[in-house]
């Protein structure tokens, strides 16, 4: 697991973790509120690491696809920079004829 995932579920197993502490002790407020409230904040953070990690595998999937647009991006590049290879030459000559 990476260090993100490792933390989202440790922070995950810690939110539950409290709710079933103060249920089991009763130290819960008497209208349930927090409970709630710490209950549902648990399930947001279950949810966001769902979607995490769909994310993750969408990206791992797309990762070849961007790789092949870079290499065609940096093929296109050099095919330019050799096509005006020579008009930077010559520019280049006439530059240094008129410095001297």
């Amino acid at each position: 697991m990476s260090g993100k995932k490792t933390l989202v579920c440790l922070g995950a197993i810690g939110i539950v973790s409290a709710i079933a502490y103060l249920s089991r002790r009763k130290t819960v407020l008497p209208n349930n509120e927090k409970a709630k409230e710490l209950y549902e904040s648990a399930n947001n953070v279950k949810k966001a690491y769902g979607k995490l990690t769909k994310n993750v595998e969408k990206l791992k999937n797309e990762l070849p696809n961007s790789q092949q647009t870079i290499d065609e991006i940096a093929s296109l590049v050099s095919e330019y920079q050799f096509k005006i290879q020579n008009n930077l030459d010559k520019i280049s000559q006439i530059q240094e004829k008129n410095m001297k």
